[in-house]
């Protein structure tokens, strides 16, 4: 059954899934919402919109639909840097913390879909607390749509599930299912407890005074209003305790939403993961801990007077020191030049006197780019957008590696970002990435390539479920 939907009809459905759980749907997802709502028609045995819009009055129909259109696909171990500084740096710590108080560990795992990242969190918390007698460990998995909590209960997954997992992961925390896939362990289900929940209208699934260690609302907040987010963080902000962790995903940012929490870097270079972090202090908000100096070495330089050592082909005994406003113009310089080898040196070593800044990640990427490291510019591209999301063009650099990696949905999700935020550009600004042109060309470049990519991710899902 193929539906069209009118203006008007689109509107009303908008709206309804607006109120009904905070989600966001521009013109550019529309023909996605007919299909889901063909579906859903089909399943309930009408022909006519009108009529079906009638059947969501029902709060099982509206269930239904949220449950077509929320579904997404994941995978256990999502996110290598991520899952790096859970495993290195902070369940170690919250791990700590709870021994010196009771040992008791409450994880949120918010927006859980199928079960993938909370039974990644057990299995991580497994690998570290073999044994948990005498331990109060609890990872509470969520989520909006009763399907995915259903399979999630499951815990039965196929093969492309698992792809991220290594052998020796597969091995420990996987068993052979009947059906020839694999099952999750009980020993890691039992820390996982999944229950339905909306994370827009319904409070957090915990007691009034209850505080937990870290939430987990990866590629959540992508479906929602930028108000929707800014009341999510504040709740979320209300639950974790002082110095719990909040992880987003690698395209989300709290820049211009929340300054209750502060950004942390945990790890170096492509294996860094950018974090948030929960502390009450007000001189800490907006400040980074990327610096890991040993307390033998005292205290770190003003930001002002750091300076990097360099390696240039001079002789050993005559080093380069040099300030990152000079790497950033000698990167950009070399890329000027095509020596992109260069560049992305030049961009890497700018990166390690500042963590968190954009400039640098971009320069990075575009060098890479440039070399045809499309998988390493990936990396330095996100870390890009992620700390400066208003940075058009490496939206449009990140949207063009994506696509060129098999990854349509995404790509055309960065195609849009950067048409939205290029287009906010004055008219008369011209654009390197198009040879001089306006930047207002590449915005509207950008909008046409994300609405061929939305329409052939829509053709393959359709000739999939045929």
């Amino acid at each position: 059954m193929k539906v069209s939907l009118s203006p008007e009809e689109y509107d009303a459905l908008r709206a309804l899934l607006a109120r009904a759980a905070g989600l966001v749907f521009d013109e550019t997802r529309k023909e996605s919402m007919a299909y889901s709502v063909a579906e859903r028609m089909h399943a309930a045995g009408l022909r006519d919109v009108s009529a079906y819009l009638s059947r969501l009055e029902d709060p099982v129909e509206r269930q239904h639909l949220l449950d077509e259109v929320t579904i997404q696909e994941t995978h256990f171990f999502r996110n290598p840097p991520q899952i790096r500084a859970l495993r290195l740096h902070v369940l170690p710590e919250l791990l700590r913390h709870a021994e010196a108080n009771g040992r008791r560990l409450r994880i949120w795992s918010a927006g859980c879909s199928t079960g993938e990242e909370p039974y990644t969190i057990a299995m991580l918390l497994r690998e570290l607390l073999p044994s948990a007698s005498g331990w109060d460990v609890k990872v509470v998995a969520t989520d909006v749509s009763s399907r995915a909590i259903a399979a999630a209960h499951t815990g039965r997954y196929g093969t492309r599930a698992v792809q991220l997992a290594s052998p020796e992961e597969l091995g420990r925390h996987f068993q052979a299912a009947p059906d020839g896939g694999y099952e999750v362990r009980p020993e890691v289900r039992e820390l996982v407890e999944f229950r339905h929940h909306n994370l827009v209208t319904e409070p957090a699934p915990f007691a009034a005074s209850e505080r937990i260690d870290l939430v987990l609302c990866r590629n959540v907040t992508i479906y929602f209003a930028r108000e929707t987010t800014r009341a999510l963080m504040a709740r979320l902000h209300h639950v974790l305790r002082d110095g719990g962790y909040l992880f987003l995903g690698h395209s989300e940012t709290l820049w211009q939403v929340s300054e209750d929490f502060r950004l942390v870097a945990l790890g170096t270079g492509d294996s860094a993961a950018f974090v948030y972090r929960r502390l009450d202090l007000p001189a800490e908000r907006r400040t980074v801990l990327p610096d890991r100096r040993t307390a033998d070495e005292g205290p770190p330089p003003p930001k002002d007077e750091r300076r990097l050592r360099v390696r240039r082909e001079e002789p050993a005994d005559a080093p380069l020191l040099v300030g990152l406003d000079t790497l950033v113009e000698q990167a950009g310089a070399a890329l000027a030049a095509g020596h992109y080898a260069e560049a992305a040196q030049l961009a890497a070593d700018a990166c390690v006197l500042a963590p968190l800044g954009a400039a640098a990640f971009y320069l990075r990427g575009l060098a890479l780019v440039n070399l045809g490291r499309d998988e390493d510019a990936l990396v330095e591209l996100r870390k890009a957008v992620y700390l400066e999301p208003d940075r058009g063009f490496a939206h449009f650099l990140l949207a063009g590696v994506l696509d060129r990696l098999g990854q349509p949905v995404l790509a055309a999700r960065a195609y849009g970002a950067a048409a939205d935020t290029l287009g906010l550009q004055p008219s008369d600004v011209t654009a390197e990435e198009l040879g001089g042109r306006s930047v207002r060309e590449l915005a509207q470049l950008c909008r046409q390539l994300e609405r061929r990519l939305v329409g052939d991710d829509l053709a393959n899902v359709v000739e999939e479920v045929s």
